[in-house]
């Protein structure tokens, strides 16, 4: 079983996790490789087995896959106005009728990749204040974005050319005005922190796409009026909600990678070293991540790392030189 080494896409990092399990689903399911993914234990990057023997012809697979969403869509294997076309007010946000009857006429259209992808952006088991489903916990729309520009955004970038999506796998390079779609804390620069002195987020266009290509692995249902997805706890309340994910040493499937992702052992874990019964699924290193709010932003926050499993997030400090995007 040989492994091909993803080196920029380092598992300690919520971007970077996703980003490979984004790589898993895309080879895949479009490949026909009988990809499996393992992290290293060295450095905690992911690798990719039984599937390329290097990374140009990843890439060159990965661009057919962008290559294959059509003109005016942002997925593949769906119609190009899934999900609806339009920023906020996001019109995949419906009440629990109009969701049922938006669900059954997508599914029927599209069959399993709809339903995969409704299962995780929206939930009906629980709504908003506007007697709206509610969305993931992954998504984080801020201004006028919805689920539509969301999934738009990175795959401009991507269609250019490849470029971005290599950089995602071997080294991460940020563009100014690319949001992450706030999956990556480290988008935040103020004028102190950039190098050409303007104020701007800056994103990773390649990892971005590659990381938002995961969710149909996933799933978000609702626990305590709350929406929850796949890799979600609610910690109490000093921690609050957050992502509580596992790295693993065994190349696995997809579905052993779900399986593990929803496994009852990571049930309320703490960061860092895997406990003992976590470890006979090759679980070597546990991660927690979590919405941290931006001062003056009326929106969910960035996902960020956090190493303590109990104390709750400061907010993100503003013209603080590097500090601030750490």
């Amino acid at each position: 079983m040989t492994g091909l080494s993803l080196p920029a896409l380092d598992g300690r990092s919520p971007l970077g996790f996703l980003a490979a399990l984004g790589v898993l689903r895309l080879v895949v399911e479009h490949t026909g490789h009988p990809a499996r993914l393992a992290f290293s234990r060295q450095d905690c990057t992911a690798v990719l087995h039984n599937a390329h023997p290097d990374i140009d012809t990843l890439v060159e697979d990965l661009a057919a896959v962008v290559a294959s969403i059509p003109d005016g869509g942002v997925l593949s294997q769906v119609a190009v106005d899934f999900p609806p076309p339009g920023t906020s007010p996001d019109k995949l946000r419906l009440t629990r009728k109009e969701f049922t009857a938006y669900a059954r006429q997508v599914t029927a259209a599209d069959g399993l990749a709809a339903e995969r992808w409704l299962g995780v952006l929206v939930t009906d088991l629980s709504t908003d204040d506007k007697g709206r489903i509610d969305i993931s916990p992954y998504a984080a729309p801020s201004g006028q974005q919805s689920t539509r520009t969301m999934l738009t955004k990175p795959l401009i970038e991507v269609r250019k050319n490849p470029i971005p999506l290599r950089e995602a796998l071997v080294a991460w390079r940020r563009y100014p005005g690319i949001s992450g779609e706030y999956l990556d804390h480290r988008v935040l620069f103020n004028k102190a922190d950039a190098a050409d002195g303007k104020s701007a987020e800056r994103g990773v266009p390649g990892a971005t796409w590659l990381a938002l290509m995961a969710y149909p692995l996933l799933r978000t249902t609702a626990a305590g009026g709350e929406p929850m997805s796949t890799c979600w706890q609610d910690l109490g309340d000093r921690a609050g909600r957050r992502m509580v994910y596992p790295l693993w040493s065994s190349p696995l499937d997809i579905p052993a990678v779900q399986a593990v992702l929803s496994h009852p052992v990571l049930a309320g874990v703490s960061t860092g070293a895997a406990p003992a019964a976590a470890t006979l699924l090759s679980i070597f290193w546990i991660g927690h991540a979590a919405r941290r709010r931006i001062p003056k932003r009326d929106f969910a926050g960035v996902l960020v790392p956090v190493n303590n499993p109990t104390r709750p997030l400061a907010p993100v400090r503003r013209g603080r030189g590097r500090a601030a995007a750490r």
